[in-house]
């Protein structure tokens, strides 16, 4: 199938999935493609396909774009899936390989923040516990709550199984000179927890921060105006003003942190996610096979 490649070993193992290029302008994920077609590595067991999710964005005529109109990254639902829509038929192209896989990697960048985590569903306990072992590599996991202001995400999808295990990692910023790295480090850690390629070099300890998600801001007014410049987990303290709507002031209701900020201009843009620290004897973590 195109924009599928699929790299195996001679023994058999788990079969992995890597989603890049969900939006065609987080380039990092190329990098991870390419140590794969050079190979950079030596595949053990198993099988290792690398998913490109939207091409077209990608190639757009005005440069590499988020999405053409609707952000694929937010139709993973049955409801979504019945609008026509060449992100819907592209998701209902690659969701055969998705299924066969036993864990799953979603590659992102993002455009502001240069503070790099990994991100996952509450309503998947395997996740959370993959994500932990990918912490020596990026040691900050955000667990999201189900979504209530915005369409439905891969790592969050109920078109899949929920013991199937998603992890998104956001790599830094999309031209950052780190993300490529972060991306390739990530993805080989990936590979190694499930047996797929040889230990990487010893890992320094490293201890992995936990956040849930407390807020999702849609803007009503519009433009969003930030206080002051914010690289991703920037403090706020409760009773804070940390920006406006227009001219509607955006104050903390609590202690917290702005994990993201996105270019909002108009009422509906999502503008801002906020999330608070989990203590760390709140974290489950269920057994992972591998």
């Amino acid at each position: 199938m195109q924009d599928v490649f699929e790299f195996s070993a001679p023994t058999a193992g788990p079969t992995v999935a890597v989603s890049i290029l969900m939006h065609g302008d987080e380039t990092c994920g190329l990098a991870v493609l390419k140590a794969a077609s050079d190979q950079k590595f030596a595949l053990l067991r198993g099988r290792l396909r690398i998913i490109v999710m939207n091409r077209a964005a990608y190639e757009s005529a005005r440069g590499p774009a988020r999405h053409l109109g609707n952000d694929m990254n937010r139709c993973w639902s049955g409801r979504a899936l019945m609008e026509d829509a060449d992100e819907a038929r592209r998701i209902e192209a690659v969701l055969p390989f998705l299924s066969e896989a036993d864990a799953i990697l979603d590659i992102h960048s993002m455009p502001a923040q240069d503070t790099p985590f990994l991100l996952v569903s509450e309503t998947r306990p395997r996740s959370v516990a993959l994500a932990a072992k990918l912490g020596a590599v990026v040691p900050r996991v955000v667990v999201a709550l189900p979504p209530n202001l915005r369409g439905t995400a891969l790592f969050e999808t109920g078109l899949l199984p929920q013991d199937k295990p998603i992890v998104v990692v956001e790599c830094g910023q999309h031209e950052g000179v780190h993300s490529p790295e972060l991306a390739l480090a990530t993805f080989l850690r990936f590979l190694s927890i499930h047996g797929m390629v040889a230990p990487p070099d010893a890992l320094r300890e490293t201890s992995v921060e936990f956040y849930q998600t407390s807020c999702e801001i849609k803007l009503e007014q519009g433009p969003l105006k930030l206080a002051r410049p914010m690289l991703g987990f920037d403090p706020v303290n409760a009773g804070e003003t940390y920006g406006w709507d227009g001219s509607r002031p955006l104050i903390a209701e609590e202690d917290c942190r702005v994990l993201l900020t996105r270019s909002a201009k108009k009422p509906g843009d999502e503008a801002l996610t906020l999330v608070r620290p989990i203590p760390g004897d709140r974290i489950s973590m269920p057994h992972l096979p591998f």
